[in-house]
C-alpha cells in the first residue's frame, strides 16, 4: 500500500464528513431500542457490540466500518436506532459491529475479526440460518473479498462506497472479481466507474453482482433508507428472485436505488430573538460529529443560507459555523455543518473533533443564530 493510496483513503474519510484524527471517545454503544437487548465484549483485542432481539428470528447482520486513523479509539459504534438496523430488528434480525483489533489499513485481520464475532453468536446463541454483511468504504472491500475468498459461513454482502483500490501491506490478498456469494454494490454517482467494472468482468459467478446507483456525490453519502433498499435488494438475490428496482439507462446489474429525503414537520423551537433552539441527536463515536434535529427548512426559517456563517451557542460558549457543503466548506478546525443524506444537520469541525470541543451528548440543547457578516478571518470563534 503506497501512501498516496493511504491520503487518498483518508481524504476519501473527510469528504464522507468523517475527519481522520480525532481525540479519545470511550462512550459505549448507543443504548438498544426498546425490546432490543445490547451484549458487548472484546475478542482478540476487537471490541463487538451485539443488538438482538428478545425473539432472534436466525438471522445476523455484520458491519465492517471503513478505514480509521491508528490513534483513533477502538470501537463497536453500532447505532441500533438508524433506520435500516432498526427496521431489521423489528423483524427479528440481529446486528453486530466489530472494531476490528486495530486501526488503519487492516484487510486480513478484520476478516478474522469478523468471523470470530460470528462464531461468537453462534457458539453464545446458536448458530445463525442467515449472515449477510455490510460494509464501507475499506469495509466495503472488505466485505467484497469475503464474498470471493471466504464465503463458507455467510449468504451475501453489501458493499457501501467500496475503496475496490484498497489493499492490506500486511496481507497478499487481492480482488478475483468471482464473488461466491450474491454482492450488491450501493455506490454514489461519483463513484460508480470501480463497481461498474467489477460487475461488468467476465468471469463466471453462482450469482451476477450488481451495482445500486444513488443520484448524489460523494463517499458513502447514503442515507437509511437507501442502505435498507440495498439490504432488501441482496435478500432478493439471495433468494433468486429479481432485484424490485428500476433499471439504470436498461443496463442489466445496474439499478438506481436513490431515496431522496422528504422534509417532515421542524422538530426545533423558534426563539422570539430569531434563531431556533435544536437537540443533538447523535454523537459519532470516534470522530465526535453532531448529528442535529434541525432541517434546511430551519435554516430557511433563521434566514441562514448556504455558504453563511453562523452562531453555535452551547452552554454560554459560542463557535462559528459556515454551513457549506462538507468538510472541505472550510479550512482544517474550522467548524462546518451540512445537510446529511437522511435530511438533517451534521455539525462538526474538520479534522477535530466537535463532541470533545463542546462537551455535547445525545440529547443537549444548542442555539442556532444567523449572523450578520462572516468573521473577517473566517475562522471559529474561541470559546472563553
Amino acid at each position: 500500500m503506497s501512501r498516496h493510496l493511504l491520503r487518498v483513503l483518508l481524504l476519501l474519510a473527510v469528504l464522507a464528513g468523517l475527519p481522520g484524527h480525532a481525540a479519545p471517545d470511550r462512550r459505549t454503544p448507543n443504548p438498544p431500542p426498546a425490546g432490543v437487548l445490547l451484549d458487548t465484549g472484546e475478542i482478540e483485542g476487537a471490541k463487538f457490540a451485539l443488538a438482538r432481539p428478545v425473539h432472534w428470528n436466525g438471522r445476523l447482520l455484520l458491519l465492517a466500518h471503513g478505514l480509521r486513523d491508528e490513534p483513533a479509539p477502538l470501537v463497536a459504534d453500532l447505532n441500533p436506532d438508524h433506520l435500516a438496523y432498526h427496521t431489521l430488528l423489528a423483524e427479528g434480525w440481529m446486528v453486530g459491529k466489530t472494531s476490528y483489533r486495530r486501526n488503519g489499513l487492516i484487510i486480513r485481520d478484520a476478516i478474522t475479526d469478523l468471523e470470530n464475532l460470528r462464531a461468537y453468536v453462534a457458539k453464545t446463541y446458536s448458530a445463525p440460518q442467515t449472515t449477510i454483511l455490510e460494509g464501507d468504504s475499506m469495509g466495503g472491500a472488505i466485505v467484497t473479498l469475503i464474498a470471493e475468498q471466504f464465503p463458507e459461513q455467510y449468504q451475501g454482502a453489501v458493499a457501501v462506497g467500496a475503496a475496490l483500490q484498497v489493499r492490506d501491506p500486511a496481507s497478499s490478498l487481492a480482488f478475483n472479481l468471482q464473488p461466491q456469494i450474491p454482492l450488491v454494490f450501493l455506490t454514489n454517482q461519483s463513484e460508480l466507474a470501480g463497481p461498474r467494472r467489477y460487475v461488468a468482468a467476465p468471469f463466471p459467478v453462482p450469482v451476477r453482482p450488481v451495482v445500486l446507483k444513488v443520484a448524489r456525490n460523494g463517499h458513502v453519502n447514503v442515507n437509511q433508507l437507501e442502505r435498507l433498499v440495498a439490504l432488501r435488494a441482496l435478500l432478493n438475490l439471495i433468494d433468486r428472485q429479481p432485484v424490485a428496482l428500476p433499471l439504470v439507462d436498461g443496463s442489466p446489474s445496474f439499478y438506481d436505488a436513490t431515496r431522496q429525503p422528504e422534509p417532515g414537520p421542524s422538530q426545533v423551537r423558534l426563539l422570539d430573538e430569531g434563531g431556533f433552539e435544536a437537540r443533538v441527536t447523535e454523537v459519532t463515536a470516534v470522530f465526535g460529529n453532531l448529528a442535529l434535529n434541525a432541517q434546511p427548512a430551519d435554516f430557511t426559517q433563521a434566514e441562514i443560507v448556504p455558504g453563511a456563517w453562523f452562531e453555535l451557542s452551547v452552554r454560554g460558549q459560542k463557535y462559528r459555523v459556515r454551513y457549506g457543503r462538507d468538510f472541505t466548506s472550510v479550512k482544517r478546525g474550522e467548524w462546518v455543518a451540512f445537510p446529511n443524506a437522511d435530511g438533517f444537520l451534521y455539525v462538526g469541525r474538520n479534522r477535530d473533533n466537535a463532541a470533545a470541543t463542546t462537551g455535547l451528548q445525545v440529547g443537549d440543547v444548542v442555539m442556532v443564530h444567523r449572523l450578520s457578516a462572516a468573521p473577517a478571518s473566517e475562522t471559529p470563534a474561541t470559546p472563553p
